[in-house]
């Protein structure tokens, strides 16, 4: 059931928006670090300020949102403040003041996240409305690439910001009138409760979650090869393609495929399939990074950028489908955090090790590459050996909506 049509509509509108600008600062930003002067190894430690954030501020404000019951002064507070830091990205270009606002960049981003935790909650964890709000990111992601290629190639990478920052500027209008429908949650979730008490176990009104921690672990190791890598990906394709219009097209169209894969994926995922969508997902990641140090034309890229999309939507689908359907209103927001944060941990630390490799090897992407393939492949290891999605709970009976996902 949609306990709010409206607020979900928003939240898919706002979501975009956030998405497609937050995409251009991941895509460009070590292009117009390179612009200002900075040195490759330098560049690559500077972009890890986003992920430190990232990963530390996550389940802080999931705790807290779960502890005060109040998501919507999270996600408010998050929109708004991307706007001002876009604003302040646009009038320097001292690179000391753009460290710091990368990092508050990352701190407001972290905090708008709960519009994933939100939206959950909103259409009581239904894995098919999941997957819009999946494929409402993705479609940010492609616009926001696909546009801030363009921009690039009339005006050049040195007025970025100014893009970004006109952008971002619809979200907090539209933030601005969800409603978080908080108490009905809790009304639907206690009635839900009670009709199957013998499912639950409380304590105090807290439940005993049976999540499989391998998750965590898989989101780490992929995400420690994989998210340094893509920031860098535009800057490695420019060695091979002629124009911004061409790369902002092949990071787009990389979102594009995941936009209709999310969609697909929130239809057919079942406890069956659950853990093999994981294990196809992160096998892909390696054969993606593989993919990335072999091609050398507009076509090569463009195959592997199809695999690193179904790498992506195959995971990541499975996983928060499977968070949502195992956790409550009452610390959904921890979960969904420990999610998100375990995929920035995993950026911030591979994002270190990429910048010292880079200072061994000379600035030599390629070289560095090799040594993150076997990462994504750790995570394949993990999930085969640990996960176990028989460990499931459910927290709302959908009337049997759900049942294959469930039993």
């Amino acid at each position: 059931m949609i306990l709010s049509k409206k607020s979900i509509i928003l939240i898919l509108l706002s979501n975009f928006i956030i998405n497609a600008a937050s995409i251009i600062i991941y895509t460009y930003i070590p292009r117009y670090l390179l612009f200002l002067g900075i040195e490759t190894p330098l560049m690559q430690l500077i972009i890890t300020i986003f992920p430190l954030t990232a990963f530390v501020f996550p389940p802080i404000y999931g705790y807290y949102s779960d502890k005060i019951q109040n998501r919507y002064i999270f996600i408010l507070f998050g929109s708004i403040g991307m706007t001002f830091t876009y604003f302040f990205l646009f009038l320097t270009k001292n690179l000391i003041l753009i460290i710091p606002l990368l990092f508050l960049f990352g701190f407001f981003m972290a905090s708008s996240n709960l519009l994933m935790t939100l939206f959950a909650e909103l259409v009581e964890d239904d894995k098919t409305l999941i997957s819009y709000f999946n494929a409402s990111v993705v479609a940010g992601w492609f616009v926001g690439a696909q546009s801030g290629g363009v921009f690039i190639d009339f005006y050049g990478i040195g007025s970025i910001f100014l893009f970004i920052l006109i952008i971002s500027l619809p979200s907090g209008i539209l933030v601005a009138f969800i409603k978080e429908k908080r108490s009905l949650i809790l009304e639907r979730y206690n009635r839900e409760v009670e009709k199957d008490a013998n499912n639950l176990k409380l304590n105090n009104g807290e439940q005993e979650i049976s999540i499989s921690q391998s998750i965590y672990h898989g989101l780490f190791f992929r995400n420690f090869s994989i998210k340094p890598i893509m920031p860098i990906l535009a800057i490695i394709m420019s060695f091979h393609l002629g124009s911004d219009s061409e790369i902002g097209f092949l990071i787009g169209i990389n979102f594009l495929l995941q936009f209709f894969q999310m969609l697909l994926i929130g239809k057919i995922i079942t406890i069956k399939n659950i853990k093999s969508f994981m294990i196809i997902g992160y096998s892909l990641s390696s054969i993606s990074i593989f993919g990335y140090i072999i091609s050398a034309n507009f076509w090569s890229y463009l195959l592997f950028q199809f695999l690193v999309s179904f790498s992506y939507s195959m995971h990541w689908a499975a996983t928060i489908t499977y968070i949502a359907q195992n956790s409550t209103p009452k610390n959904k927001g921890k979960y969904m955090g420990y999610a998100n944060s375990s995929v920035f941990s995993g950026s911030f630390i591979g994002g270190l090790l990429f910048s010292l490799l880079l200072s061994v090897f000379n600035s030599d992407y390629y070289i560095v590459m090799y040594f993150m393939i076997i990462f994504p492949a750790i995570s394949t290891i993990i999930i085969f050996l640990k996960f176990k999605p028989n460990e499931k709970i459910n927290f709302y009976s959908k009337m049997g909506r759900d049942s294959e996902l469930l039993h």
